[in-house]
């Protein structure tokens, strides 16, 4: 994209080179840093709940008590469920007792079989008997299978090594399936979020390098990713950074970056016919460079080479440019 670089008006031919001094661009260039906030997440973040219905027998762990990955952390009262597992047992130990009768019987029927003592049909009866009980088995199984699995979920394990940060039941209380128990943060693993004005997306992208501030201590960070939804309500942006240290979740600090890019510092823009830029130093002639995206008194960013000679004293004393006299470039 064709990029505005500045706009040059001639110097009126009265002013000299001995109306001013000039200083490099290099010399006076400043880099701006740039902050936001930002917090510390951590990458999982689990509220718990109860899956099955019962009493609430304990809940060991303690907010604030680090847990690893595994740990009982809630019990639900299991006996409804215990006795239902039992049943389904007892379930399938008489299907598979009866099919067991069965299979001794189709073996004696298919032997009568072979010698003519039954029928076909007769055989055809307990093969069709056999089978019917080989799927009612199966069917035993499975019941068995679910209500083992409900007995499982009466206890409640931490899915990953974290910190109990809230307990939202106490023991005592009847839970159903969805009452929330507890809230586990991920202790391994967190990410840095940041909200960043939308105007400054590009300078954060093209900075060498970002920092969080936290406490007065500076903790270096890894660009992941840049949201590219705005934020109507602030017009900024969610961007996501990884630490190069284990970072407490939680915490709030500073998101800071330099731009890397050369300002000209705000006292050296001046307005001429409505327009702000600066003077410059070409070939022994004052000219005014415009700069349109400049704002008042603040640092703006020029492509100028460094060696730029940028007028410093005696600038205020510069006229305005006859009408006419400017070309862009």
């Amino acid at each position: 994209m064709k990029r505005l670089f500045y706009f040059l008006l001639l110097m009126p031919a009265l002013a000299s080179a001995a109306d001013w001094t000039t200083r490099p661009l290099a010399e006076l260039a400043v880099y701006p840093e740039f902050r936001a906030p930002a917090r510390v997440l951590a990458l999982n973040e689990a509220r718990l709940a109860a899956e099955v219905a019962g009493r609430i027998e304990a809940l060991p762990a303690r907010v604030g008590q680090a847990v690893p990955a595994g740990a009982e952390l809630a019990r639900i009262d299991a006996a409804d469920y215990r006795i239902a597992a039992g049943q389904a047992a007892a379930r399938v130990e008489l299907s598979e007792n009866r099919l067991r009768l069965a299979q001794t019987q189709l073996d004696q029927f298919r032997v009568l079989a072979q010698d003519g003592h039954v029928s076909a049909d007769q055989l055809r009866s307990k093969e069709t008997e056999h089978a019917v009980l080989e799927s009612e088995r199966k069917l035993a199984r499975l019941t068995l299978e679910a209500a083992e699995l409900q007995l499982a979920r009466t206890l409640i394990h931490a899915p990953f090594d974290g910190l109990v940060r809230e307990r939202l039941a106490s023991v005592g209380d009847l839970a159903a399936p969805g009452t929330p128990l507890l809230v586990l943060v991920s202790t391994q693993g967190t990410e840095v979020q940041a909200q960043v004005p939308a105007a400054q997306i590009e300078a954060l992208r093209a900075a060498e390098g970002w920092q969080l501030r936290l406490d007065g201590q500076a903790h270096g960070l890894r660009l992941e990713r840049i949201l590219a939804v705005v934020e109507p309500a602030g017009q900024t942006q969610v961007v996501v950074f990884s630490a190069d240290t284990e970072l407490v979740p939680g915490r709030a600090g500073e998101l800071r970056w330099r731009s890397p890019r050369a300002h000209l510092p705000g006292e050296y823009l001046m307005e001429r016919e409505g327009r702000l830029g600066a003077w410059v130093e070409e070939q022994g002639q004052a000219r005014f460079i415009e700069l349109p995206r400049a704002a008042v008194g603040r640092p703006v960013a020029v492509d100028w080479s460094p060696d730029t000679s940028v007028i410093d004293a005696g600038r205020f004393r510069l006229g305005l440019p006859p009408a006419g006299a400017g070309e862009t470039q």
